[in-house]
């Protein structure tokens, strides 16, 4: 896990375009260390300065001293993020404009103008350039919600993130006094997580994204309150995560699913679509998921597998790293929650200091 805490005083560390493969379908879419103090190996003693010997003896004249080491205090690592880091081409952009948000407008510097102000300004409206350094006290809220998680890395290396969206609970948000609003931070939370404490590059780094559409009725399509979040949560991503797909796998895609795919297709842009897998449950899905997921293949989403109850909503945490498998309680996942208990330690225990 990324450092949460570092000694004061130390040194602080400041897509492709791939085409897609589509199986049983015929429509490619896309829905989308740190400053710490070493301690000296086990029997090595740190080297005496010069004269030691004669300091050593005249502290044997004078018998044992105790000698007070002062404890250096922990502090907050930085977590500020800003919308650009020193490898994503901005740097070297007259306009200082990311790599990404120049690909995505086709090199129309213009047009990438407008969606790097307009990220810019959605990242103000939000804070997200904080977001990490605040507490999440809605985190397993959240997570309860919607099923999802980072599962692990495929075989390129790149982040393997799972989604259920069939299973969001409209009703267990109303119930906890939750909005569409805290989901969407809560997604934008894990996405800041994974490209400035999980993968924070160089070089930027891209994500393979698995759709599991089990549990989707041809209801949800005349339900407008889950078609509105829909909606919202593919255009922010697509509008303020530019080019960090690397392939999205939507599976147990139902027979109807083109149909729910055409409302949600003018959102997405052209090299988007390209990246995109549909898969129906079978034993081509499962050798497709095999393939694009290698070890980061979470075993529910094998079709028949015994083992496993397909597409679980709750699930509780492992309590220690030795017990994480891919999956809910991957060992990001693990991490994350770490990180996020920690922050939330912490500032209880400085607004401890004010009672």
């Amino acid at each position: 896990m990324k450092a949460l805490f570092e000694v004061r005083g130390g040194a602080d560390e400041d897509g492709s375009e791939g085409g897609a493969a589509v199986i049983d379908a015929d429509v490619a879419t896309a829905v989308a260390d740190d400053g710490e103090a070493a301690a000296p190996a086990d029997g090595v003693e740190p080297a005496a300065a010069e004269g030691g010997e004669e300091s050593t003896a005249d502290a044997a004249e004078g018998g044992e001293e105790d000698v007070a080491v002062e404890e250096e205090e922990p502090v907050p690592r930085n977590l500020t993020f800003s919308a650009t880091k020193p490898h994503d081409g901005s740097a070297e952009d007259p306009d200082g404009l990311p790599a990404r948000f120049l690909a995505m407008k086709k090199g129309d510097r213009e047009e990438a103008k407008e969606c790097f102000a307009a990220h810019l300004a959605w990242r103000a409206e939000l804070a997200v350039d904080d977001l990490l350094s605040r507490p999440h006290h809605k985190f397993d809220l959240c997570k309860a919600l919607v099923p999802h998680y980072i599962a692990g890395r495929d075989p390129h290396g790149n982040v393997v993130f799972v989604q259920r969206p069939a299973l969001l609970d409209f009703e267990l948000m109303r119930k906890n006094n939750s909005t569409i609003d805290d989901l969407l931070l809560h997604y934008v939370y894990v996405i800041e997580y994974c490209w400035n404490i999980l993968e924070p590059g160089p070089p930027e780094g891209i994500m393979t994204n698995v759709l599991d559409m089990r549990g989707l009725s041809f209801r949800s399509m005349k339900n407008q309150e889950y078609i509105g979040f829909a909606k919202r949560f593919v255009n922010m991503m697509s509008m303020n995560y530019p080019g960090r797909s690397y392939k999205t796998l939507i599976v147990n895609a139902p027979k109807w699913f083109h149909a729910l795919y055409k409302v949600f297709k003018p959102l997405l842009r052209e090299s988007t679509r390209q990246k995109i897998v549909i898969l129906k449950a079978g034993e081509q899905q499962d050798q497709a998921l095999k393939f694009y997921l290698g070890d980061a293949l979470p075993q529910d989403l094998i079709t028949g597998d015994g083992k496993h109850e397909p597409g679980t909503r709750y699930f509780i945490p492992v309590e220690e790293s030795e017990k994480c498998e891919p999956g809910p309680n991957s060992e990001v996942e693990f991490d994350m929650r770490q990180f996020v208990s920690a922050l939330g330690a912490f500032f209880q225990e400085s607004l401890s200091l004010f009672d």
